[in-house]
């Protein structure tokens, strides 16, 4: 009898042992600490990156103020709003998406202006970065947009490489649910996701920066940040998912151009982030969040990761804005 329970217990330390030993799959994210004990240092699972196209700094924190962005608000009372500045190229949608998928200034990224340059240079967006990075099958990457050029700032082959990649021209109704969706496919492995929304610059133009409509399509855009929201607990992804919420432009005051509207802004959940600064800085912001090693990027970043104090403002090396009038509109 005893010799057969000792064999049982060595058959029971074998399996336990085993068991232990088998490891997660190659990939996967491993679960980090409880909610209530919080490691900002830590890198995330996930990261969602969210264009609100064209939303003025001003226009927001009115609309924060008034109790019109509840989901935003929610967002930033977890982590921060910042003020990011439009500087070195045109207040545009194609430059402030090149800037913002590259950390690169518009002189190296070769988009200064809706109507000059193609497609930054291959190998030089978050997406590809971080496929390069963590490996092309241990991060998925989304592409959502509102607008088909913002999705011809990544190059053909770029876009190839992206996971989900969704470019077209239509309403948050419809951008919404594909966005949904598309984090619905990638739910299940670490994903970096990029959401463009074009409702507030549409608006902005037809109706004018000073309109009701233009603050109608922010609160558009608040709805499916809380939608988004609702998925992320629905699925237990909350705790492990930073999320960046920006605009790539203002709004010119009471008109319905932005040519020279260089106050965006950043909301962000991510405790990390302390400081404002420019477009370029917030990809900065998200690929050392993944473990990137910044300083051995080519080229360059222009952009600096948003955490720590500023720097002396004698110090910035950010380009100055482009004067109105300096390129084309």
């Amino acid at each position: 009898m005893h010799r057969k329970f000792m064999t049982f217990v060595a058959l029971l330390g074998l399996a336990l042992s085993c068991q232990s030993c088998a490891g997660e799959p190659a990939g996967t994210p491993k679960a980090g600490p409880p909610a209530s004990v919080p490691a900002p240092a830590a890198q995330p699972a996930n990261a969602i990156l969210i264009c609100w196209d064209g939303v003025d700094r001003s226009v927001l924190k009115e609309l924060l103020k008034d109790g019109k962005l509840p989901h935003l608000a929610t967002v930033i009372k977890a982590g921060s709003l910042q003020d990011i500045d439009v500087k070195g190229h045109q207040t545009e949608t194609r430059p402030g998406h090149a800037e913002m998928f590259t950390g690169l200034s518009a002189e190296v990224n070769g988009i200064p202006s809706n109507h000059e340059g193609e497609s930054v240079p291959e190998g030089t967006t978050i997406f590809e970065i971080l496929k390069k990075h963590l490996g092309k099958d241990r991060i998925s990457t989304a592409m959502i947009t509102g607008k088909a050029y913002v999705g011809t700032v990544v190059s053909p082959k770029g876009r190839e490489g992206i996971d989900t990649c969704d470019v077209g021209s239509r309403l948050a109704n419809v951008v919404g649910p594909l966005c949904l969706a598309a984090l619905e496919k990638h739910k299940k492995q670490r994903f970096f996701a990029f959401f463009h929304f074009l409702d507030p610059d549409s608006a902005g133009h037809s109706s004018g920066s000073d309109s009701q409509e233009y603050r109608q399509a922010a609160v558009a855009c608040d709805a499916w940040l809380g939608a988004i929201n609702d998925f992320l607990k629905k699925e237990k992804l909350a705790e492990s998912t930073l999320i960046y919420v920006m605009a790539d432009h203002g709004f010119d005051k009471a008109a319905r151009m932005h040519s020279n509207a260089p106050d965006s802004w950043l909301a962000t959940n991510d405790k990390e982030v302390t400081r404002g600064g420019i477009i370029a800085d917030v990809p900065a912001t998200i690929l050392a969040r993944f473990g990137v090693e910044l300083e051995k990027l080519e080229p360059k970043l222009l952009g600096k990761p948003l955490s720590g104090k500023p720097a002396p403002a004698d110090s910035q090396k950010h380009p100055s804005p482009v004067p109105e009038g300096a390129m084309a509109p």
